[in-house]
């Protein structure tokens, strides 16, 4: 069996038990998992206690990159790996993984992530985006962020074309009340940076990200499933300066 890899991948998780095991099933050979969860009332923590190398402990939810810097600070490899739980690490971006830490010339990997819905990969063009999952923990920190958090390293990033595979197995009662929580954490971000909204903001910017989706970006290409994923970005863009315009209301008083 060969040696563990020198890695401690660390996720943060809430309701997962329909992701976490399939996620977990790809991590064995890494030296520990650490999973920081906000309070499931399913049986995602019973599933992760199950394999050998992980650890688990409660968290209060202090944001995603709050509790993410949390589990970060868990981890006892100067490597450190981060990945949501609906994420699945393939054959190819674990051995890149093994190269990069026992090559030790770079602080980070930027890797690509592959999206899936319900198993099938969508038509539009943009279902592959670029991250960073792989670091030194003394290279990178999380900015203070509630929402679409990501890391900020500082060193020498390689790059490869090996890839995370997510499965985004949302309904779409789901991914609404998705996109309404985060355009809520993510209207406070911009209050707390001072940022203001206009009325011609509120008029246009429903229609202006619908045709940048669902034209610009292809969701039209996917059928009804393109069209409600341009809606559904259209919602949150518009409640986010809506909640922001609400938020400056509510100072004025």
């Amino acid at each position: 069996m060969p040696d563990k890899i020198p890695v401690s991948v660390y996720m943060i998780t809430l309701n997962e038990e329909a992701n976490i095991g399939a996620a977990l099933e790809r991590m064995t050979e890494f030296d520990e998992v650490i999973v920081v969860d906000s309070g499931s009332r399913d049986r995602t923590v019973e599933i992760a206690d199950g394999y050998p190398n992980v650890r688990t402990s409660f968290h209060s939810w202090e944001g995603f990159a709050a509790q993410k810097a949390h589990a970060m600070s868990l981890c006892r490899n100067e490597w450190v790996l981060n990945i949501d739980a609906d994420e699945i690490l393939t054959d190819a971006f674990i051995e890149e993984v093994r190269k990069t830490v026992a090559a030790d010339e770079v602080d980070a990997l930027e890797s690509t992530r592959t999206l899936y819905r319900w198993g099938k990969r969508p038509r539009h063009p943009g279902g592959t985006d670029r991250l960073v999952r792989l670091f030194r923990k003394s290279a990178g920190h999380y900015p203070e962020r509630r929402v679409h958090e990501s890391i900020s390293i500082k060193g020498k990033i390689a790059r490869t074309e090996a890839t995370i595979l997510h499965h985004e197995n949302l309904t779409y009662t789901e991914r609404v009340a998705k996109a309404n929580r985060y355009s809520e954490a993510r209207a406070e971000d911009k209050f707390d940076a001072g940022d203001t909204v206009s009325l011609w903001t509120l008029l246009f910017i429903f229609p202006l990200t619908f045709h940048q989706h669902y034209f610009l970006k292809g969701h039209i290409l996917d059928g009804v499933d393109g069209l409600l994923t341009s809606m559904n970005a259209a919602f949150y863009a518009f409640m986010k300066y809506a909640k922001l315009w609400e938020l400056h209301r509510q100072r004025r008083r």
